[in-house]
Parts: C-alpha cells; structure tokens; sequence
C-alpha cells in the first residue's frame, strides 16, 4: 500500500492541523493520489471520508467493485441504485462538526447535505491538493521518465515528419510516435501552430496546411505511469529569417534566466514579475498573455500557479513548467516549455529536447 499509507496519514494529519472534523475526497485525481486507483463512477456520487480518530470509509455503488482498491486501511461502503448514497454518507456527520470538500464535487450533493445539517460548517479543502504539490522520490522520477519520452517525440517529429503537412497530420505523428513508446494516452490535444495560428496560445488544431517561411508552434504531452508530460517548441520552416530569430533569443534567454532563478524560497511571483520585466525592456511585454507556468504531476495543471500575484514560496519537491512566450497577433507566436523539477539548491529540467533555433525544411516546394 506504500506510498498510499503514508499518504492518507499526512492527509489525516493536515485535517487535524486545519480543525476539520471530516473531508470528503470526490476528485478522481485525490483519490488516485491517496490510494493507487483509478476510480471513476460517472454519474454515481464517489465519495472517500476521512474522519478524525476514525478509520477512512470509501463510499461507492457496488457495481463498480472492480475498482476498489485492495487496502486494509480504508472500509469500503458500497450501495445499490435504490439506495441514497447521500444519506448513508451523512450518517456520520453531526451537526456543528467542521466539514472540508475537495474541489470536484457536485454541488447538487453539496446543497442536499446543506439541508440535512444547516449547523455543520463547510469549507473547500485544498489540503490534498496542497499534498499533490510536493512530489517524492517515486513521483520524480515517473515525471522524468515521462518527460524523456516527450523529449524522444519531439525529435522524432523534427527528423521523421514530412513537411509539408497539415496541423492535424503533425497530430497523428504525435499520438503515434507516443504510442511507439508505449504511451497511449495524451496529456492533452496537441497544439499544433503555423503561422498566424501559433499567436493563439490554445490554439484548437484545423487542416490547415504549413508555408514556407512561417514559425511552427508544437506544444504536446502524453501520460507515462499516470504522470503528465508537457513541452513546447517553437521551429522554423523554411529559410533563416533574422526577426523569427531576434525574437526567439528574447524568449529563450528569458526562459533560460528564470530557470536559474527557481530555488527553494524563491516566490513564484518573482519569477513571473522578472520574466515580464525582461520582456518590458524590450517593449514586448504586451505581448506575453499568460502567466509563466503550472504545476503538474497526475494532472496537466495542478498545484502551483507562476503569476505575479501568486506569492508562495518555492519548495523542493515542487514541479512545473517554465514557459515564457510572445504573441503577435495575426503575425506569429513563440513559446518554449520546460518541466522543472525543484531540487534542494535549484532545479532539475526534466525536459531537454534542443532550445537552440531550428529551421525545418520543406520536402517540396510548391508553386505560385
């Protein structure tokens, strides 16, 4: 059951530093985090209580036996269609108890809860969340397998994928290079950007084919053992083209130097202020239009948050993405992405595809 013993006992441990009486644990991610499964119900409430001096009860209807954990930790509490899995859940509760709520549950179950003891004192948890920040040693290294084979893809798709291609056809490559290495499922939908498209940092992929003399944005990631990978490269097709490098030399060395800066008790918002800074000096700053990293671990984005107003300390353990990038509108964009890992003097990026400007060229030129 290791780690997912001490899990629950740090979690059990944080709900009696909080003063809460009981949490109640509905995100398939928590879940995963504090027992090793993957837990998904649908529609049918889920719900794992921990209770103060009081064993952890899993709450979850009996046809989904086959998902339940294999612990002798937790008691499972199963119910049936016609039962009220609500009410059987609210028998351990007493009114002017404090109640947590991690962020995932319905709010349907919430507001009925609300009615059955108008006494009780709810407040949303992020005391799971807040766990899920610090990875150990097992964590790190999955994160950096999962991040080396990001890495193998991204090289592949420079010296394997025949240009010219659609954003869509660049896409497939992805998810098939990834399944090659055993990795079957995306850390989400490849960003795939030519031109004018990679301005758009969440660019939504079309048939869009690529011309020469225009940036590639390819941002992408798979999940490798339940963790997330995440990277973003930005290349150039066709001829060398001084602006495209200009600008790019701004946006690497900016991501380069905030790389250095992460350390433990550094604030996240220093990085992101220097970042802006930096890009200020050049009168480019407007044009960085989103905050400079996420966390990451069994989600794309959990945890940590890199923006200005975000001042918690950095704390070794930690990972997340360093991503500064530049959008000029209706023009192109660029943006690098690297995984970090904190480490107890620095960091250690787990993510080390070549940063250096990249020219792609075509296979065929094709005629005015």
């Amino acid at each position: 059951m290791e780690p997912y013993s001490t899990r629950l006992k740090n979690c059990l441990h944080e709900l009696e530093s909080n003063r809460f009486d009981h949490l109640v644990v509905t995100s398939i991610y928590n879940l995963k985090y504090l027992l090793g499964a993957n837990i998904d119900t649908g529609e049918r409430m889920t719900a794992l209580l921990l209770s103060l001096k009081k064993k952890p009860k899993l709450f979850i209807h009996q046809m989904f036996f086959d998902q339940v954990p294999m612990s002798t930790e937790i008691e499972i509490v199963y119910y049936s269609d016609e039962m009220n899995p609500l009410q059987m859940l609210a028998t351990n509760f007493l009114n002017h108890e404090k109640l947590g709520i991690d962020q995932n549950w319905l709010c349907s179950y919430l507001i009925d809860l609300l009615k059955e003891f108008p006494e009780i004192t709810f407040e949303k948890s992020t005391i799971i969340e807040k766990l899920r920040e610090i990875k150990d040693e097992q964590e790190i290294d999955t994160l950096r397998q999962s991040a080396k084979i990001a890495d193998a893809v991204m090289y592949q798709i420079l010296q394997l994928q025949h240009f010219p291609a659609s954003e869509k056809e660049v896409a497939r490559t992805i998810k098939s290079f990834f399944a090659e290495h055993g990795v079957e499922e995306l850390s989400f939908n490849p960003i795939i950007g030519f031109g004018e498209n990679s301005a758009n940092p969440h660019h939504v992929i079309t048939d869009q084919m690529c011309r020469m003399d225009q940036p590639i944005l390819i941002d992408m990631g798979g999940v490798f053992k339940e963790y997330c990978s995440d990277i973003t490269r930005t290349f150039f097709l066709g001829r060398r083209n001084q602006k495209f490098e200009d600008l790019y030399k701004v946006v690497h060395e900016a991501q380069l130097q905030a790389i250095e800066m992460v350390k433990p008790g550094v604030l996240f918002s220093e990085i992101d202020l220097f970042i802006r800074s930096l890009f200020a000096k050049k009168s480019y700053h407007q044009y960085f239009i989103h905050r400079t990293g996420h966390g990451i671990g069994l989600e794309l984005h959990e945890g940590v948050s890199i923006h200005k107003n975000n001042h918690d300390v950095i704390q070794p353990g930690m990972a997340f993405s360093i991503e500064p990038g530049l959008y000029f509108p209706n023009k192109y964009g660029i943006r690098i992405e690297d995984i970090v890992v904190v480490t107890k003097n620095g960091c250690e990026v787990l993510t080390n595809c070549s940063k250096e400007v990249q020219y792609i060229e075509f296979t065929s030129v094709e005629q005015n």
